[in-house]
């Protein structure tokens, strides 16, 4: 071995020996420790960072996602029930790119890329089920989009057409919803639903729809066009939202009045929901007006002969008169007039939604006023005269009409004594202080105490020299006025004289009295001294 080595490998053994029990403890965790960190720096800093290639995968794309990585020789992982896989980060984009160009990702259930690989020879039958199942996993696939719903299972009635509209029946859709754990759709998302599918599948309507999830509750149920039930969710939100935004408005004016929060509205809207249709004719016989007029006119004359009992004779030509002659003349006249008489027609469509009645209650709160002798303030409620101007102020706003049977009722009540702004005590701040600033300080003076009874004794038992054995029994068998000043000096190397000069000129008076007694023990001590000094 060369002599370099020997030399720090005696130096090491040197130091290691002349170490105490909880020293070389000291020393060997450090050193272990200072080990491990390098070796997880090392292994930390050479890790394959991995990234997130496709997550919430359907368990059919997550396998085809694994063997095409698989066949290009990819590291990867999975996450998530195996519904995230993760590749290293410098492939991840080229991996999502050729992936979605090979079209694997495809969704949960079968699709319409069952007609991908169609074989010869297929029947009409077999073709209407691919068909039908290709269009539930399509639309079960849109579904499932929705944040709230987990899992989706659509199923269809496509009946076949027949030649007879009577004979032909009415398609049909169910729909079950699995929902992610505390999460619910609205009815406006139901409504979307069932307006989709409704618009996707031919000849379906959407009162033939039915949405239920997996706990049994019924989501949608279809009704009838002109089904009371069918309107009564559309209906009772209306009358919420009229009577929200009309105890907004009330609120808002009474505030000023009464203060924020010393006033409460209540309404009860009674709204018509039927559809009616009013058609009138009305005729005025006053105002009428020529359409028509026709008018003929007709007259003839002529004379007879006649005998003496009055009849004509028969052999008459007309050429002269034998008897008596009679003359004749008629004329008729005929008119026709029309009138238009004045005509109105009416065709009145009431509207859904009208308001019937209107009934209003408002509550307000009253004064506190302090009274001797009681520590809490009285409450004292408004008077008659304020109470109807306040009355009088909310039928104008809410627009009541006492013809149409519209009530109000306004009352005062206490709502609890005013909230008051107290100076915080002396005490109140000491405590709020401490409970604010406790916890950093006990934290603070664990760490100072930790580190004066913990790690100041360690440090300083590894940087204070230390007398051995031998030096021990070596300065016994000094003189006594000798062993004193030895042993003196020694302790003052203990509480901490570090100085190299200082401790050499210490050395060195020690050393000559030594070799004045007792040449052999001075040696001794000098060489103890000197292995410490090289340690």
């Amino acid at each position: 071995m060369p002599d370099a080595l020997k030399a720090v490998w005696g130096k090491t053994t040197r130091f290691w020996s002349d170490r105490t029990l909880a020293q070389r403890v000291l020393l060997g965790g450090l050193a272990a420790t200072t080990i491990l960190t390098f070796i997880m720096m090392v292994l930390w800093m050479n890790k394959v960072e991995y990234k997130v290639l496709f997550a919430k995968l359907a368990p059919e794309d997550a396998n085809r996602v694994v063997d095409m990585l698989k066949s290009s020789k990819v590291d990867y992982k999975i996450e998530d029930n195996g519904a995230t896989v993760l590749v290293p980060m410098d492939v991840v984009y080229e991996q999502r790119l050729r992936i979605a160009g090979e079209g694997v990702l495809r969704g949960e259930g079968v699709g319409y890329e069952i007609f991908d690989g169609v074989k010869v020879g297929q029947t009409d039958f077999v073709q209407r089920i691919n068909y039908q199942r290709a269009l539930q996993g399509e639309l079960a696939r849109t579904i499932n989009e929705y944040p709230e719903v987990d899992k989706v299972r659509v199923h269809l009635v496509l009946p076949q057409k027949s030649l007879f509209i009577e004979e032909q029946r009415k398609s049909s859709a169910s729909i079950v919803l699995t929902l992610k754990q505390g999460q619910k759709l609205d009815q406006k998302q139901v409504q979307g639903i069932v307006n989709f599918v409704a618009m996707s599948v031919e000849g379906l309507e959407s009162n033939r729809v039915s949405i239920t999830d997996t706990s049994g509750k019924i989501l949608y149920q279809g009704k009838g066009e002109n089904s009371l039930d069918a309107m009564s969710t559309t209906q009772l939100e209306f009358k919420n939202t009229y009577e929200a935004n009309l105890e907004g408005r009330l609120e808002q004016l009474l505030t000023p009045i009464a203060g924020p929060g010393k006033s409460l509205v209540k309404t009860n809207a009674d709204l018509d929901f039927s559809q009616r249709t009013t058609r009138r004719e009305s005729y005025d016989p006053e105002k009428t007006v020529v359409r028509s007029e026709q008018r003929s006119e007709e007259g003839s004359t002529g004379t007879a002969d006649v005998g003496a009992a009055g009849v004509p004779e028969a052999n008459f030509r007309g050429e002269g008169f034998s008897g008596t002659a009679s003359k004749q003349t008629t004329s008729r006249e005929a008119r026709t007039t029309n009138y238009e008489i004045n005509k109105e027609e009416e065709n009145i469509v009431s509207p859904v939604g009208e308001l019937k009645k209107l009934s209003v209650a408002v509550i307000v709160d009253g004064k506190y006023e302090k009274v001797q002798g009681q520590d809490k303030d009285v409450f004292v409620p408004r008077s008659a005269e304020e109470l109807e101007r306040i009355k009088q102020l909310v039928s104008k706003a809410a627009g009541l009409d006492t013809s149409r049977g519209d009530t109000i009722e306004v009352s005062s009540f206490p709502f609890g004594e005013e909230d008051r702004y107290t100076e915080p005590s002396l005490t109140q701040t000491m405590l709020e202080y401490a409970q604010r600033l406790g916890k950093p300080f006990l934290n603070g003076l664990l760490i100072f105490l930790f580190l004066v009874l913990v790690v100041r004794p360690l440090v300083m038992n590894l940087i204070r020299p230390r007398v051995t054995q031998e030096d021990i029994e070596a300065l016994e068998r000094l003189p006594e006025g000798e062993a004193r000043m030895a042993l003196a000096e020694a302790e003052e190397l203990e509480v901490g004289i570090t100085d190299s000069s200082k401790r050499l000129e210490m050395v060195k008076g020690m050393a000559m009295q030594l070799f004045e007694t007792d040449t052999d023990q001075a040696v001794g001590v000098l060489r103890n001294w000197l292995k410490q000094e090289a340690a």
